[in-house]
């Protein structure tokens, strides 16, 4: 989905919603088909403790899964802007270093934000792995501030700057993490098929007009459907411009700037 971008995340639900109401047509056809009208007294009474059960512990497992990918999707969105927070705090500690070693990781910072931006970031979405670019700006940080000749590494705030690197490097691979799915193949498995047992049911209960019965189950389908998209778009938090994007990483950017400014 992240690969095409806004285009495919709508086509993908369309995709959705579409098979959901042909699964419920579907049900509706076969059932009429296999079983005589008129339909005997009591039929849908003899169905609703089906219906009612699978109901229940669907509505609880697509309900758990619902809040787990949220808050997923949350944490991954809180990662993203508390890494590009971070860079802009180091941007500002360089203030306190040597004019030379300033330069060097004023550059290195805006080697990283601009390889997470570009490069990186749509690496994570296709393939759920980093740049060299951003990996080598972060060992080359590093590297400055332990190296014993440079005047940097007896400076007070590296101590501090070696921090917001170390929590920098936590971040960026927080972020790899979180674009990969977490629910799992299994899970996702359970929720398909009891979708479609739901609706199966359902198209073997009986109403006065097959019309609003079609009508009733479609809007079920539709819901369902929707439902597990909503799953599907939260685990796949990156790639489109709905879900979390790279802009944090822009406006860094944009500070730093300001700040080679003064402003």
């Amino acid at each position: 989905m992240g690969q095409y971008g806004i285009a495919g995340l709508w086509l993908f639900l369309a995709s959705a919603l579409v098979a959901a109401v042909l699964i419920a047509v579907g049900s509706v056809f076969l059932a009429n088909r296999m079983i005589d009208e008129p339909v005997r007294e009591g039929h849908n009474s003899a169905l609703s403790p089906f219906l009612t059960c699978v109901s229940l512990v669907y509505g609880a497992l697509l309900g758990f899964t619902i809040v787990v990918a949220w808050e997923q999707f949350s944490s991954a969105e809180t990662n993203v802007s508390n890494e590009a927070s971070t860079l802009v705090t180091m941007y500002r500690q360089t203030v306190g270093m040597p004019v030379e070693e300033q330069t060097q990781m004023r550059v290195l910072l805006r080697k990283y934000a601009g390889t997470v931006e570009g490069p990186e970031w749509q690496n994570a979405i296709g393939t759920g792995s980093g740049t060299e670019g951003a990996r080598d700006a972060l060992n080359e940080m590093y590297s400055i501030l332990s190296n014993p000749a440079s005047s940097v590494s007896a400076n007070p705030i590296s101590q501090k700057f070696l921090d917001q690197l170390t929590t920098l490097a936590s971040q960026r691979n927080q972020r790899i993490l979180d674009s990969k799915p977490r629910i799992p193949g299994l899970l996702w498995s359970g929720l398909l098929f009891g979708g479609v047992v739901l609706l199966a049911i359902g198209g073997f209960m009986r109403l006065g007009s097959s019309r609003a019965h079609l009508a009733l189950l479609s809007a079920v389908a539709l819901l369902l459907g929707l439902l597990l998209f909503v799953v599907y778009w939260l685990d796949h938090p990156f790639g489109n411009e709905l879900g979390v994007t790279s802009e944090p990483f822009e406006q860094s950017l944009s500070v730093f700037d300001s700040i080679d400014k003064g402003t």
